[in-house]
C-alpha cells in the first residue's frame, strides 16, 4: 500500500519530542511493508535531519517567498494550546492555498492508497482540497490530537463550516471522550468519530533496571525514596498544578517522596509559588525539557506516573501515559485528557476528577502503602501495551479500518 501523511509538525532529528508520535506511526506503517510519504510544510529555524532506517519519505513544500517566514507548525502555532497566534491568522491561508496545490500535483503523480492526516487544520482541509483539486478518489483518515478541536470550537460559525468539510474524510478518530463531545458540537455526527490513540513504541521504550539506578543517582534519590514523574508543556490543560497541590499531602503521609517534572513553559512560576506556599518546594525537581529518546531513564526511575489532566482546553491522551505503561509503571491520572481509555481504574493505576488533588494525593498514597499493589497495575500497564496499546498494533487497526472502506478485507 501506499501511504501518505499530511501533517504541518513532524520531528527534524532522532529525539526530537515534537509530534515524535506521528513519526512513530509512519515508522510502524513503513515496517508493515507499505510506502510511507510524509507531507509537511518547510518550517524556519530547524534543519532536518533524515533517519534513512526509517525508510519514510519526507516532501516538505514551500508556501511563502522567503524561508525566514515559515513558522507555522512545530508546536508554534498556537499559545498554549488556547489562542491561535496572530502569525498563524496571516500565513495560514498561504499555507491552505499552496498546500492543496502541491499536495494535488502528488495526487496525480501517485496512487495512494489513502492520506492519514493528522491536525485536521489545516491538513484535511488541505486534504479534501487537494483531492477535489486532482479528481482523485483517494481515501481521507484523520485523526485530531486535540488542538484542532479547539480551533473548530472557539471559531464560531466558521469552526462549524470548516467542521462540514472535515467531515467529509472517509474515517475519523480521537482520543479522548472530550474531543468526541466537542466534534459532536460541532456538528459532527457521534457515530463517524472512532476511539483511537496515539501509541508507543514498546521496542524502544521499556522498563531498564541499569537506567533506573543511573537516573535515581542522577538525581540524588534513594532506593527507598518513592518518585512521582509527570511530563508535558506547563500549560492549563496538563492540569500539573493540580499535582503540585496535591504534594502537601503525601508529604504529610510519607516524607520519602520526591516529584520530577519534566517540561517547561509560563506556568512554572505558578507552580513554584505553590510549592513555596506549601513547603514543598524541596520536594520537587524541575529538569525542564529532556530529549525524547532519554525518558526512558526518567520512566525506570520513576515508581508512580501522574497525569492530571484537564479540559481547558479539551485534549487527547498525551502520549506520555502509554509510554510510562510500557516501562511497567502504574498511573494515577484525571478522568479527562483521553487518560481514561488506558488507564482502567484499579487495574494498572487509578482515575480520579480534574483538580481534585486531594483525592489524587489519597490514590497515589494507596499505590505507595502497597508495594505489592504497585508491581501488580504495573505488570498490568505493561500487558496493555503489549496486547493493545503498541504502535504496531495501531497501525494494523488503521489499515484494517481503511479496508474496511471498501467492505472488503481486500481493496481488490
Amino acid at each position: 500500500m501506499k501511504i501518505c501523511i499530511i501533517s504541518h509538525s513532524y520531528p527534524f532529528y532522532p529525539g526530537d519530542w515534537r509530534s515524535n508520535f506521528i513519526a512513530s506511526l509512519a515508522k510502524k506503517y513503513a515496517e508493515l511493508g507499505n510506502d510511507v510519504n510524509v507531507f509537511t510544510p518547510f518550517f524556519a529555524g530547524e534543519k532536518r535531519k533524515i533517519n534513512k532506517s526509517d525508510k519514510v519519505k519526507i516532501i516538505e513544500y514551500k508556501y511563502m517567498p522567503f524561508k525566514s517566514m515559515h513558522l507555522i507548525g512545530y508546536g508554534k502555532s498556537m499559545r498554549g494550546d488556547l489562542k491561535i497566534s496572530k502569525m498563524t491568522v496571516l500565513l495560514t491561508p498561504f499555507l491552505l492555498i499552496v498546500g492543496i496545490i502541491k499536495l494535488a500535483r502528488l495526487l496525480k503523480q501517485d496512487n495512494y492508497d489513502f492520506l492519514h492526516c493528522h491536525w485536521s487544520i489545516p491538513n484535511t482541509l488541505i486534504a479534501v482540497g487537494a483531492r477535489w483539486l486532482a479528481g482523485s478518489k483517494t481515501k481521507i483518515m484523520t485523526s485530531f490530537p486535540g488542538s484542532d478541536v479547539t480551533v473548530i470550537r472557539n471559531t464560531g460559525i466558521l469552526g462549524k463550516f470548516l467542521a462540514s468539510i472535515i467531515s467529509k474524510s472517509d474515517y475519523m478518530s480521537c482520543n479522548s471522550s472530550d474531543l468526541k463531545d466537542e466534534l459532536m458540537k460541532s456538528g459532527i455526527e457521534p457515530e463517524r468519530i472512532d476511539y483511537v490513540i496515539y501509541g508507543v513504541d514498546d521496542e524502544k521504550i521499556f522498563f531498564s533496571a541499569e537506567r533506573r539506578e543511573i537516573t535515581r543517582k542522577k538525581l540524588q534519590i534513594n532506593d527507598d525514596t518513592i518518585l512521582l514523574l509527570m511530563i508535558g508543556r506547563f500549560i492549563p490543560k496538563k492540569g500539573f498544578s493540580t499535582a503540585v497541590r496535591a504534594l502537601k499531602y503525601l508529604v504529610q503521609n510519607c516524607k520519602k517522596v520526591k516529584l520530577v517534572i519534566i517540561g517547561d513553559g509560563d506556568l512554572k512560576s505558578e507552580y513554584i509559588s505553590i510549592l513555596r506556599k506549601d513547603e514543598t518546594f524541596d520536594h520537587a525537581i524541575f529538569m525542564g525539557y529532556v530529549e525524547a529518546d532519554q525518558l526512558i531513564d526518567y520512566y525506570s526511575a520513576c515508581d508512580i506516573f501522574l497525569m492530571p489532566s484537564e479540559k481547558i482546553p479539551a485534549d487527547g491522551l498525551n502520549t506520555v501515559v502509554p509510554e510510562a505503561m510500557a516501562c511497567a509503571r502504574p498511573i494515577v491520572a484525571s478522568r479527562a485528557g483521553g487518560n481514561d481509555l488506558v488507564v482502567f481504574n484499579g487495574l494498572n493505576g487509578f482515575l480520579h476528577n480534574e483538580r481534585d488533588h486531594e483525592t489524587l494525593a489519597i490514590l497515589v498514597n494507596k499505590i505507595i502503602e502497597n508495594k505489592n499493589l504497585r508491581d501488580a497495575m504495573g505488570k498490568k500497564s505493561l500487558e496493555l501495551i503489549k496486547t493493545k496499546f503498541n504502535w504496531q498494533a495501531i497501525a494494523k487497526y488503521y489499515i484494517e479500518k481503511y479496508k474496511g472502506l471498501y467492505g472488503t478485507t481486500d481493496r481488490s
